[in-house]
């Protein structure tokens, strides 16, 4: 059997409610030339059923992989992209949706740019329950011509289902790194650029980014320090001057430390402590006293 020239991959974690409708919007898909592999990360929600029943009504070749345990979200996207087949590797969460042509236009893109690995479309947030479009996400015209500094400094947005790359640039940047349970996207996306990918993107959003209301307010903190950590890895990538790549990462953890500053005091001084040491300054220093005074009160 001949290989694919796409393999979508898609992670499913207590998928039920949603997948349906992500599988529905893959089989709408107008380019034909591709395979899906979907990995269930230790949750037991009947998906292999609903993966079964899709591959019914399709031609192409569907399998499903299944982790015994939960291994997050960045060790899951490994095991499916490892089973590719495909040159290209389309990411897809189990909530989101494509519009019919979202594929087409990324091979259009990556044909017309034949020199690039990461290929993107534009997303469109809508909110989960209400089903309202809420915002656009896709880099300006000039944050793409600043790339990769505009991905640097968070100018340059790419949400993981819009995402076609080579599983070669895959395999080169050694996948996706399981440590990061929170933007483990950008943290590859930082670490594609810098192994020299070129990316392109198709100007169009053709990809729906499903937003849940509660995630951002339960996971701001850990966000935060993941987003902190990240900078810290490439405090030292010449992308940008020295003042900028210093005063980014000791905002980032001065911002981490802010959120966990009333409920884990030493979690924030530990954070004011490495903003204070990359770059000085008075808000590090009204922060570190704020901790103090926390500190006081809960008799740290």
């Amino acid at each position: 059997m001949n290989a694919p020239l796409i393999t979508i991959c898609i992670p499913a974690y207590n998928a039920g409610r949603y997948l349906p409708a992500t599988l529905a919007s893959v089989r709408d898909q107008t380019f034909p030339d591709w395979e899906l592999i979907v990995t269930e990360d230790g949750s037991k929600e009947g998906v292999e059923d609903l993966v079964r029943d899709f591959a019914r009504t399709v031609s192409q070749t569907v399998s499903y992989q299944r982790h015994e345990k939960n291994v997050g979200l960045p060790a899951t996207r490994n095991t499916g992209i490892a089973a590719a087949r495909g040159e290209w590797i389309a990411l897809l969460d189990s909530d989101d949706l494509w519009a019919s042509d979202h594929l087409s236009s990324l091979v259009a893109c990556a044909r017309e740019r034949p020199a690039a690995d990461f290929v993107h479309a534009g997303s469109l947030l809508f909110d989960s329950e209400s089903g309202e479009k809420l915002e656009i996400r896709a880099p300006s015209p000039a944050a793409v011509r600043d790339y990769p500094r505009s991905l640097y400094l968070g100018h340059y947005v790419v949400q993981p289902s819009s995402v076609l790359l080579k599983k070669t640039l895959w395999a080169r940047v050694h996948g996706f790194n399981p440590a990061y349970r929170y933007v483990e996207d950008r943290e590859m996306w930082l670490r594609c650029a810098r192994a020299g990918a070129v990316f392109a993107c198709t100007g169009r959003n053709t990809c729906l980014y499903r937003k849940h209301a509660a995630a951002l307010t339960t996971h701001a903190g850990p966000m935060a320090l993941a987003s902190a950590e990240v900078l810290q890895q490439h405090l030292e990538w010449d992308v940008a001057a020295p003042e900028i790549r210093r005063r980014a990462t000791a905002e980032a953890w001065t911002s981490a430390g802010r959120i966990a500053l009333r409920a884990t005091p030493r979690v924030a001084r530990d954070c004011f402590v490495r903003a204070w040491h990359i770059r000085r300054s008075a808000r590090v220093a009204c922060y570190w006293l704020a901790t103090y005074v926390c500190g006081l009160r809960r008799g740290h």
